[in-house]
């Protein structure tokens, strides 16, 4: 995981152009006003409040909501290429993948996370961020919806559907949702949440990857002053020989 400010920025630069390359008109206006509204929380909303779930940092969700589309998009192809008949575009793709998780963003006023003061559950509990209790209580996806109507963002049924169901049966409130598809050639809310999913894993093994390389090099250093206390020892040795010899 990368949060130095420049790959924060250089993150928010791709998204901007992402969102160039794939809207227009209105849609585009629109969606450029959601984003001008919450730039600074997109800037610094981690995706998660725990480090061992999925990006638990600055910039977290921002690097998350990337991965997502560019796996989405790999998706889409992936389906085609199996012989799918997928009726989503790629620009539907990208219109899900992106806001499935804007509900983590909060509200018009509120920020979704809230930083961790209490040193017993950061510590105790890997809470680095804590849900905002001043939110009104509603779903991550249901409030991605609600924010899109605000910014009057039009989509689509599928567009809909996809990001609604974008957590896959992890929600237990999608199971009829999965059930009851009528169309078996929309699979744009398969597409978002395999994307999502896949992300999240691979933000995963990143933090454990990180954690692994952490720890040996903790003990390289410890090995070196391992290695300073043995000569010191060495030292000593000598000098006490040449003090009181035999």
């Amino acid at each position: 995981m990368n949060t130095e400010p420049e790959q924060i920025k250089a993150n928010y630069d791709k998204l901007m152009s992402v969102i160039d390359e794939y809207f227009e008109d209105d849609q585009l206006d629109n969606i450029k006003s959601l984003f001008n509204h919450f730039e600074d929380r997109v800037i610094e909303t981690p995706a998660s409040g725990r480090p061992n779930y999925h990006n638990c940092f600055v910039g977290g969700w921002l690097d998350h909501t990337l991965r997502v589309i560019e796996t989405s998009l790999k998706m889409r192809e992936h389906f085609i290429e199996l012989g799918v008949e997928v009726t989503a575009t790629e620009n539907d793709v990208v219109l899900s993948a992106m806001f499935h998780d804007l509900g983590k963003l909060g509200d018009l006023n509120h920020p979704y996370y809230k930083y961790q003061t209490d040193e017993w559950r950061r510590n105790k509990l890997q809470e680095w961020y804590t849900y905002n209790p001043g939110l009104e209580s509603m779903s991550v996806t249901d409030r991605a919806l609600w924010l899109l109507q605000h910014f009057n963002i039009k989509i689509s049924e599928e567009v809909w559907k996809a990001i609604k169901m974008s957590d896959g049966m992890f929600d237990k409130g999608n199971e009829d949702l999965y059930r009851k598809s009528t169309d078996s050639r929309n699979v744009l809310h398969y597409i978002v949440h395999f994307g999502d999913w896949m992300s999240t894993v691979v933000e995963k093994q990143h933090y454990i990857q990180g954690n692994m390389e952490k720890q040996k090099k903790i003990e390289k250093v410890t090995r070196e002053f391992d290695k300073q206390d043995d000569k010191k020892v060495d030292n000593l040795k000598s000098k006490f020989d040449e003090l009181f010899p035999a």
